[in-house]
């Protein structure tokens, strides 16, 4: 049985907009998993006379706000204000503390070029794709030499997005781009896969067939689409489908919409989350 957590300070009647990471808080707790949570996406901006105000009068957290008060006129780090504001909540575990006040302290050693390329990473890793859109785009159009390799980065991650939210031209295009710039292989074999996606089998055919070059690429796209197919079939998803067929076939219609309708709201819930903040 995990440990009781004693909360502190009072729910606030207004919210705290963390805007770096996108999101509401409403108890210096909220707060805590934020930071522990969050801890790459949040810089200088993130600990100012705002966030102070808001954990004096919102959570009646006098002493806490007039302590980090005086550590920022002492220009102390973020690193240490979020750990003043950790330790004196007690919400997480030590090690969550310390882990938190390594990555700010990492992130503060690192140039806005480099911060803002580990935070689109990071972005787009946990799912949050207009906001990494949004720093892979800054990159782009406000980094003066911008090498090829790392351009091809960007575009190639680019793709990735476009793809999981369905935007297969889009995707296409991206990761064209990014073979273009970087010469990468596995680009080219994204590119034929959102391609392969955005036009009917006919035109696929035809495109591959014209196109000698991509003859290979187009065998190992082909390989890894059966591998998946392989592993789809033994997935939860497609025994459920499975079960649909036997109980359309036995007549048993109750039961049949009962698992179509799991099945469609599982989907749905995925596809929600998937597309938060969903590029237009």
């Amino acid at each position: 049985m995990s440990k009781p957590i004693l909360c502190i300070g009072t729910y606030a009647k207004t919210p705290f907009h963390i805007e770096k990471v996108g999101k509401n808080v409403y108890c210096i707790e909220e707060l805590c998993y934020i930071l522990v949570n969050n801890a790459f996406l949040l810089d200088e901006d993130s600990f100012g006379d705002d966030l102070f105000d808001w954990i004096d009068h919102e959570c009646s957290l006098e002493k806490l706000s007039d302590e980090l008060r005086s550590m920022a006129m002492k220009k102390c780090s973020i690193a240490s204000l979020a750990g003043t504001i950790l330790d004196y909540v007690g919400y997480n575990s030590k090690k969550e503390v310390d882990r938190t006040e390594e990555i700010l302290r990492a992130n503060a050693g690192m140039d806005v070029y480099r911060k803002k390329m580990a935070r689109a990473d990071f972005l787009l890793k946990n799912g949050r794709y207009s906001m990494a859109f949004k720093e892979y785009e800054f990159l782009l159009k406000n980094t003066d030499e911008l090498d090829k390799k790392t351009k091809a980065k960007i575009e190639h991650n680019e793709g990735v997005m476009y793809a999981r939210l369905f935007l297969f031209e889009r995707a296409a295009d991206m990761f064209f781009k990014a073979y273009k710039d970087g010469g990468d292989k596995e680009s080219l074999v994204q590119y034929l896969g959102a391609l392969r996606m955005s036009i009917s089998d006919k035109e696929y055919v035809s495109f591959v067939t014209d196109n000698d070059e991509l003859y290979e690429t187009s065998m190992t796209l082909e390989r890894k689409v059966n591998e998946l197919e392989e592993l789809f079939g033994s997935s939860k998803t497609n025994l459920s489908v499975g079960t649909l067929a036997v109980y359309k076939a036995e007549g048993k219609m109750n039961e049949y919409y009962d698992v179509v309708g799991n099945i469609t709201q599982q989907l749905k819930s995925e596809y929600r989350d998937l597309v938060k903040g969903k590029v237009g």
